[in-house]
């Protein structure tokens, strides 16, 4: 008997050990120094993928680690491609005050505003891709990004095709370069080439003028409705750039979408707020958002004719 129960102990005991041993090693694939991170791709050619987390207290992140991050397949494959770093905000693990201040200041230039975030980025930590938790395991997770790579790529090979040509050639190359990119979920600014593409299409002939300036008028006009809450001006300020957008109809339907974010939410007039969303679907009304303002108009006009069905009686 005696014999028996000390082989029990050391099997139990060699079953710890290796069970220790596989998840230290499944954390050793996980960098927390992103400067260290940085070098390490640099010298090994890899790109970056950043984990933006809330480790304990995050139910999607859970879900994505469980999932996802720690299977053998991921452990196994994603660091062939990617060094791979975790940014964590826990609320009840401690954390060392370095890693605190690095994440926050990481999480501010990268601009997150949402847990799990998942950024792709080059050596350089430029992002070129972003995304979160994604149901399916870890192979269509791998796919996913692997996607995401192959966007990045044709992107870079684009850029390097516009560098040889002039002019709307080169404006239009410039443009699928960044299109691959946007569609990727990035939200990295392309001022750099925006700019480019605007100075190339002068007259605005070609149609990516206007697709480039705009946005960045809608965006001043939101940064000063921030500031003076005056939503009449901001109301009357969009209403000049609608026409500008006519060559873009995805760019009228945001224009449209803002205008009916201001009226309901800002002015809580939900009639004309309302019309500004029926002509957003009208406007661009086989886009993804076309398509859900659908259900949604429909939503709001049902509860619009409730309100006044209660109000007679």
């Amino acid at each position: 008997m005696l014999k028996t129960k000390k082989i029990t102990i050391l099997g139990l005991s060699l079953i710890f050990l290796l069970t220790a041993s596989v998840a230290l090693a499944a954390e050793g694939i996980w960098h927390t120094d992103y400067i260290a991170a940085k070098a390490k791709a640099k010298k090994e050619h890899k790109l970056l993928l950043l984990d933006f987390t809330g480790s304990d207290w995050c139910g999607w992140c859970k879900k994505l680690k469980k999932e996802v991050f720690s299977k053998k397949l991921f452990q196994d494959k994603a660091p062939e491609e990617f060094i791979l770093v975790e940014l964590d905000f826990p609320q009840k693990t401690k954390i060392d005050d370095k890693l605190i201040a690095q994440n926050r200041k990481l999480a501010k230039a990268f601009g997150i505003s949402g847990y799990p975030t998942i950024i792709l980025a080059d050596t350089a930590g430029v992002e070129f891709a972003r995304t979160g938790y994604k149901p399916g395991g870890p192979q269509t997770y791998l796919d996913h990004l692997d996607g995401f790579v192959k966007n990045y790529q044709q992107a870079q090979v684009l850029k390097q095709d516009a560098d040889k040509l002039q002019g709307i050639a080169k404006a239009k190359k410039l443009d699928e370069a960044v299109s691959l990119l946007v569609s990727n979920g990035s939200k990295r600014g392309y001022d750099d080439l925006s700019d480019e593409i605007i100075a190339l299409d002068k007259d605005g002939k070609a149609g990516l003028r206007p697709k480039y300036e705009l946005p960045k008028k809608i965006s001043l006009i939101e940064s000063q409705l921030k500031q003076d809450k005056d939503f009449d001006k901001a109301v009357a300020e969009l209403d000049k750039l609608v026409p500008q957008a006519a060559s873009v109809p995805s760019l009228q339907q945001r224009i449209y979408l803002f205008q009916a974010g201001i009226l309901i939410k800002g002015k809580g007039d939900k009639t004309k707020g309302l019309e500004r969303l029926q002509m957003a679907q009208k406007a661009a009304p086989d886009t993804p958002t076309g398509q859900q303002l659908v259900a949604f108009i429909a939503r709001m006009q049902q509860d619009s004719g409730k309100s006044k069905a209660q109000s007679k009686q």
